[in-house]
């Protein structure tokens, strides 16, 4: 048998290892801010583009198909989905997710399909003024607004304004991330949860509920995750049907999605979904512990190839990011013995003396992460943070920056 080919739009890198396991061989569409020297000497084919430009990216993918023909096309990172979808559906070959990739990555038009199927309600309004946005609020008696670009990712731009005075500012600041017009919601209050997913063939699988930690508001950057979340069987059910629904509705077909939500006073609410696995090393803490490996599964579906066997390595896990802002770095301690800590799988930490770090605006700007295993999520949860306070960071405010 002719081994299998893949092409991949973009990614972190950790699909490497997956198709590795696997032997399937890979060809490659990658930015140039994430190219490294593995993914360039494994890859039968190589390309440093901007995977956004779908002119380029078909273009080439139909050079390649051509000589070295492709059995499916896969991506796992956010702005690799639409082009990978659409050069599956160019080729001919497993990978098109197109519909529940634009119902997802279209924020305005995840709402809307919501509102017309009567599902998890939110109030919100896509705006191109601060004006616009300022009437919108007022209309909700006081509620706090969130604005965000409708097509973005990675936590960038998005903010709260809980007083008319701020919806000018924070409009400010979520238009430095985009051109387009502003989505603006309502603000959900209740804590915050991701769920992981698999879908093959229109059949959907809930693999994780995850605990969510993020800095303090107005911003909503990512600072830690546990797994499994701590939930009751009534409210975990009522979670993962409310998920299981809105893949349906998606038309989600093969592959994970990423589900965003928070549990209010009136029940689960949507906030947001992506086609891909969850960011922040969430597909691998859903790995550790329900075992199911999102990638390899997705690269099995789309190449009808056997499903890897899913043997959980832990009970539970939990991560916590480096995310110092504004400040200049003086000097950085206990990472060995961070290292050795109680329950610590891996710890990467890129602080260094000298180092000045703006405002943590996104997900990109935390400086590493230590992950941990515990017997319970409050004892992965434990050693996770204490793991992560062993590393001691000495820092100086930078100049014109509050203390």
């Amino acid at each position: 048998m002719a081994q299998k080919h893949v092409l991949l739009v973009g990614g972190p890198g950790s699909e490497l290892d997956k198709l590795e396991k696997l032997g399937v061989r890979y060809s490659m569409m990658q930015i140039p801010e994430r190219v490294s020297e593995r993914q360039f000497a494994s890859a039968s084919h190589y390309a440093v583009l901007d995977y956004r430009n779908l002119d380029e990216v078909l273009a080439v993918a139909r050079a390649w198909h051509s000589v070295d023909p492709f059995d499916a096309v896969a991506s796992f990172t956010e702005y690799g989905l639409y082009p990978a979808s659409r050069c599956a559906q160019a080729l001919g070959v497993p990978g098109d997710n197109l519909t529940a990739v634009q119902q997802t990555r279209d924020k305005t038009r995840t709402r809307d399909l919501l509102d017309r199927h009567r599902l998890s309600p939110v109030r919100h309004r896509l705006c191109e003024t601060p004006e616009e946005a300022l009437r919108f609020m007022r209309q909700m008696d006081g509620v706090s607004v969130v604005l965000k670009p409708h097509d973005g990712g990675l936590s960038e731009g998005v903010f709260l304004a809980e007083t008319e005075n701020e919806v000018a500012e924070r409009w400010e600041w979520t238009r430095r991330t985009t051109e387009g017009p502003v989505l603006v919601e309502e603000f959900l209050t209740g804590p915050e949860f991701s769920v992981e997913s698999f879908s093959a063939g229109g059949r959907h699988e809930i693999a994780a509920v995850t605990e969510k930690v993020t800095t303090r508001l107005p911003r909503f950057v990512e600072i830690g995750h546990q797994v499994p979340a701590r939930l009751d069987d009534t409210t975990r059910a009522e979670i993962e049907g409310l998920v299981t629904q809105f893949l349906t509705l998606i038309g989600q077909k093969d592959g994970p999605v990423h589900t965003e939500l928070r549990l209010t006073t009136d029940g689960p609410r949507l906030i947001e979904a992506q086609t891909r696995v969850g960011g922040d090393q969430i597909w691998e803490l859903c790995e550790m512990v329900s075992g199911v490996d999102l990638m390899t599964e997705t690269f099995t579906t789309l190449l009808g190839l056997p499903r890897p066997q899913r043997r959980p390595t832990a009970s539970a896990a939990a991560i916590r990011f480096f995310s110092y802002e504004d400040v200049r770095i003086v000097d950085v301690d206990g990472v060995a013995e961070a290292e050795t800590a109680t329950g610590v799988v891996r710890l990467q930490c890129a602080l260094k003396a000298g180092q000045e770090l703006g405002s943590l605006v996104s997900s990109t700007a935390r400086q590493g992460y230590v992950l941990c295993t515990g017997e319970d999520t409050d004892r992965a949860v434990a050693n996770a943070e204490g793991a992560h306070d062993l590393v001691q960071v000495k820092t100086e405010p930078l100049s014109g920056t509050p203390d």
